[in-house]
């Protein structure tokens, strides 16, 4: 962190919102905090904040928010989560444009990119924000204060953990206190009529960072996003097999072409879950969401193309990790299937 950078952490703890200047950039690897920061945001501005998703809007819809800021103006504020999605489409014109725009935001008026990079790329527009903006960022925490954050969230809801099952919970969380948050509140949540959390309450509620992985590469791999490759490897190189991850995809497959067959003959969300035997919120909500990315035609030809790898595989003897790569490469990089 140079010295011209600020950590969110030390920020939130007494926010105001005059630490912001009129052009703010948040980076780093813990998103955790910059969600908070920006909730810290939302209720210090309870008139005139906007918040952005990257990847849905554009520099006019950013532009217009500032435009309408008068003489007597108190200031909009705008958020833009992701921003790394919107530079993502931006040409070698619109990058001009943004830049030629920072300059023009009122003094009263405040904008936040937030960047989902550990670190700041050296190109445009990502070069010159560096120089306008006031730079804030999120980096991981320390283990112990991870250890007594996850530790101080379990006794505020009135349960006890031992340190030796502390440490347990721990090993599965990974140091990701986004991921670790969601999952130490599903572990309250189903202990709540407990005193004391129990390392057999940890294995059967809590999903391990390598489980994490997994579901992360479901959900890049429906979005062909090519991190699905990326991770992938981790994954190999964590001891899941090849035949494993194709079998998952298989399920995930066939139950979004059930759940978009039966969707589309008018059949309610509830007999849908029932038929197909998804009773988890989180794995409904998750299903509902990849369905979105695509259509019944589609799901049929990744089923196709997975039943033809696994013959290359199992009859034809080919490398099952050279082969599954191949196949992910394809499929990240084809428009349509």
């Amino acid at each position: 962190m140079s010295a011209k950078e600020q950590n969110l952490v030390k920020i939130i703890k007494n926010f105001n919102l005059d630490y912001l200047g009129s052009l703010n950039l948040f980076y780093g690897k813990e998103n955790f905090i910059k969600k908070q920061a920006v909730e810290k945001i939302k209720e210090s501005k309870k008139t005139g904040f906007h918040f952005f998703w990257g990847d849905e809007v554009n520099l006019h819809q950013i532009k217009d928010v500032f435009s309408s800021s008068g003489l007597f103006s108190k200031g909009e504020v705008a958020v833009v989560w992701d921003v790394d999605q919107l530079f993502s489409k931006f040409s070698k014109k619109q990058v001009e444009d943004f830049l030629k725009f920072l300059d023009e935001i009122p003094q009263t008026d405040k904008l936040i990119l937030v960047s989902l990079k550990d670190k700041i790329p050296k190109k445009e527009p990502y070069k010159t924000i560096l120089t306008k903006a006031k730079v804030f960022t999120a980096p991981p925490l320390t283990s112990k204060a991870f250890m007594i954050s996850i530790k101080k969230k379990i006794e505020k809801e009135g349960l006890k953990i031992d340190d030796d099952t502390l440490l347990y919970l721990i090993s599965k969380l990974g140091n990701d206190l986004y991921s670790a948050k969601q999952e130490v509140e599903k572990l309250i949540t189903l202990t709540k009529n407990k005193e004391v959390i129990q390392k057999d309450d940890i294995d059967r509620i809590v999903f391990s960072k390598i489980e994490e992985n997994v579901f992360s590469f479901v959900d890049k791999f429906f979005k062909k996003d090519k991190q699905a490759l990326n991770i992938f490897k981790k994954l190999v190189e964590v001891s899941h097999h090849p035949f494993e991850i194709q079998a998952l995809l298989l399920t995930y497959i066939n139950r979004l072409l059930l759940l978009k067959t039966m969707e589309r003959q008018g059949i309610p969300y509830e007999q849908i879950f029932q038929k197909i035997k998804v009773n988890h919120p989180f794995m409904q909500s998750n299903l509902k969401k990849l369905s979105q990315y695509l259509d019944e035609n589609q799901l049929i030809n990744l089923i196709s193309s997975l039943y033809e790898l696994e013959i290359k595989e199992k009859v034809y003897y080919e490398d099952p990790i050279r082969s599954f790569e191949e196949f992910l490469l394809r499929w990240l990089t084809l428009t349509n299937q």
